[in-house]
């Protein structure tokens, strides 16, 4: 199976799926599964933004040095079979231009029609990054199950 997360700038959250979900496939010996991630508008100015959830990544033992970011094209509906946004707004994205529907993240890994939600201007910003990020890696094996039962 073919995975591919995506999310708007391709530097936060689906690049911490992509890397939690690497890593968790690596750890488990699983070579069935491949996973990327990409943005929707993953060409825009990020120099203003954090990279603290790459240390926090680190400090949890994911390997963070495969990451790159990568716009999203037409052609990933035909690399991967399946397409898991990080919220509506790229759901939407991707059904107003290029009319498919994809999966929410929280949709496969609880059902839930909610958003991954980043706060990148909170007062609390780094226990929302390291919270993010936990998140993230400890639903990667439930969403792993949760696509077989789908696929």
């Amino acid at each position: 199976m073919n995975i591919l997360f995506v999310c708007t700038d391709n530097y936060t959250r689906s690049v911490i799926a992509e890397l939690c979900m690497k890593e968790y496939l690596k750890s488990t010996n699983n070579n069935s599964v491949k996973v990327a991630s990409s943005g929707i508008r993953a060409n825009s100015d990020i120099s203003k933004y954090s990279s603290i959830h790459f240390e926090i990544m680190q400090e949890l033992d994911i390997d963070t040095s495969d990451f790159k970011r990568t716009q999203f094209e037409e052609i990933f509906f035909e690399k991967f079979d399946v397409i898991i946004g990080m919220s509506e707004l790229h759901k939407d994205y991707i059904k107003q231009y290029y009319n498919r529907e994809i999966y929410l993240f929280n949709e496969v890994f609880n059902g839930q029609q909610t958003p991954v939600i980043s706060s990148p201007n909170s007062d609390d910003f780094l226990e929302q990054m390291n919270q993010l990020v936990r998140y993230i890696n400890n639903s990667v094996p439930y969403i792993l199950k949760n696509l077989e039962k789908v696929k």
